[in-house]
C-alpha cells in the first residue's frame, strides 16, 4: 500500500494484536521507529527492486 504524498509511504505495524497502518517519510528508510498506537519497533526496509524488463521491441 503506498500513500499519493511524495516521500511518504504506508507501513503495517508487525504487532499482530495491532496491524495498524502508519505513514513514514522517505527519510525514516533503514530506520528504525515506533509504532504510533503500540510503540512495537519497525524497521524501514529498502522498497522492492522491480524487476529489469526490457520494452517491446518496435515495429
Amino acid at each position: 500500500m503506498s500513500a499519493n504524498l511524495p516521500g511518504v509511504f504506508a507501513v503495517q505495524c508487525p504487532n499482530p494484536r495491532c496491524r495498524k497502518f502508519m505513514l513514514v517519510e522517505e527519510q525514516d528508510r533503514h530506520n528504525v521507529v515506533a509504532c504510533l498506537l503500540c510503540k512495537t519497533p519497525i524497521r524501514i526496509a529498502s522498497p522492492p527492486r522491480r524487476p529489469k524488463t526490457t520494452p517491446p521491441p518496435r515495429r
